[in-house]
């Protein structure tokens, strides 16, 4: 089975459907990113709704480019999800913080320009990921998020319910909702599953008063998103070379959403549409740097979503981003998508996030731990980035940058995987 699976007939209605499933999988993430950044700035609430309205806009339109390509050499042409990441998120607020935001947008368009060249050697990088550094990067990746999943379905860390009984109990129907729809129901009822879970915690939530309709009242109607809202860009080699870093860490992670697919849906991914695809994700980002937003990520929560449903059509995710970019030019419509409370969504994500730890664990049982130290490959490098993602204070000490880096536990892991891997078992690893 190739990629002909993905060319699959999903009708209207359903391409609809499930498409704005796509859509409420990808907020949580795609929306935090803007707004910690503009907290961590200082921007005035008006500036703060331009940059989340922009983000969606471009996140749509980074969406379209790599499910539906352009030309024969950008885009993977796969179902794939992107949104906000959280990868660059740190360099982003120091580099507005100390630069500005016109030097912020550059370092995003000429890190993206440095990662498109990259793209070009993936075949070289690509020989650096072996299914045991893949496995054990990507069951990392579950495991990172299950804790947001939880903090979420608690009422969203900071909030000031965070923790009340009654959001817990809410997310927890939320996730016995979509579990048992999942197992019970057919056809396009089953297909709907997280959809109809997370209508019915929200109905359930406005009942008890636990829904906000202030920012859906006050939001505009409609607002354009045009290029250089901010300024024109500015270019300074320190800020630049940051991002850089930090978007590496971003191609790593999307090179893992791969395997998953790989693992959800049976087929295998040559490198040249890995190539395609990160190479997509690269032109996304300098558009998304014009337009005053920030690099997105390919979703692995939404590749899930895939699992969940079971439909692996292209048209479901072209109707997901088309929904994505009109949700960045009428922000009401966006409003209304991000009025769904956080104990609701904590609850759907849940059932997602676990659906990548178990992808992640099904590439490692793949592995032969008898064989090539992958025994020891894995262990550490979990134990390493395990370790980093929970105990990230304690490089507070280093320089601000290494820092940053080595606080990062996807990074830690793989880093950890791939060095391991060199040592251990010296050219058979690169070959």
């Amino acid at each position: 089975m190739g990629q002909e699976v993905f060319d699959e007939k999903a009708g209207w209605k359903k391409t609809l459907i499930i498409g704005f499933q796509h859509v409420l999988t990808m907020c949580p993430g795609t929306i935090a990113v803007p707004l910690i950044l503009a907290g961590a700035l200082g921007l005035s609430a008006e500036e703060t709704a331009f940059l989340v309205s922009a983000n969606f806009f471009t996140i749509g339109i980074a969406i379209l480019i790599q499910v539906l390509g352009v030309g024969k050499w950008i885009g993977s042409k796969y179902p794939i999800i992107l949104g906000s990441s959280f990868a660059p998120l740190s360099p982003m607020i120091v580099i507005g913080q100390k630069y500005g935001m016109q030097t912020l947008f550059g370092a995003i368009i000429v890190s993206g320009a440095a990662i498109f060249v990259l793209s070009f050697f993936m075949d070289k990088i690509l020989k650096l990921f072996p299914q045991v550094v893949v496995g054990t990067f990507v069951t990392l990746i579950g495991v990172s998020l299950a804790p947001t999943a939880v903090r979420d379905l608690a009422g969203g860390e900071g909030s000031e319910g965070f923790g009340a009984i009654p959001n817990i109990v809410l997310g927890l129907c939320v996730l016995l909702i979509i579990i048992l729809i999942e197992k019970y129901a057919k056809g396009i009822w089953q297909s709907m599953s997280l959809l109809l879970g997370i209508v019915a915690g929200t109905v359930a939530a406005a009942l008890f008063h636990m829904v906000d309709f202030t920012p859906i009242a006050e939001a505009k109607l409609f607002q354009p998103v045009l290029p250089f809202h901010f300024g024109m860009p500015e270019f300074k080699i320190i800020p630049i070379l940051m991002m850089t870093i930090f978007c590496i860490i971003n191609m790593i992670q999307c090179i893992g959403v791969f395997s998953v697919i790989d693992e959800i849906t049976g087929i295998h991914t040559d490198n040249n549409t890995k190539e395609r695809g990160i190479r997509g994700q690269a032109v996304s980002q300098i558009f998304t740097g014009a337009f005053n937003s920030v690099p997105s990520t390919m979703f692995n929560e939404n590749v899930s979503l895939i699992d969940l449903t079971k439909v692996k059509s292209r048209s479901v995710i072209t109707a997901a981003g088309i929904m994505v970019v009109i949700a960045g030019i009428f922000p009401k419509i966006s409003a209304v998508i991000t009025a769904v409370p956080k104990c609701v969504l904590g609850g759907a994500t849940l059932a997602l996030f676990g659906v990548i730890t178990a992808s992640g664990i099904s590439i490692l049982s793949k592995v032969d731990f008898g064989a090539d130290n992958n025994f020891k490959i894995i262990g550490t490098s979990i134990a390493i980035g395990v370790g980093a993602t929970f105990a990230p204070e304690i490089f507070v000490n280093m320089p601000e940058m290494l820092s940053m880096v080595m606080s990062n536990g996807l990074f830690m892991v793989s880093a950890s995987a791939i060095i391991l891997n060199i040592l251990l078992n010296g050219k058979k690893a690169l070959s």
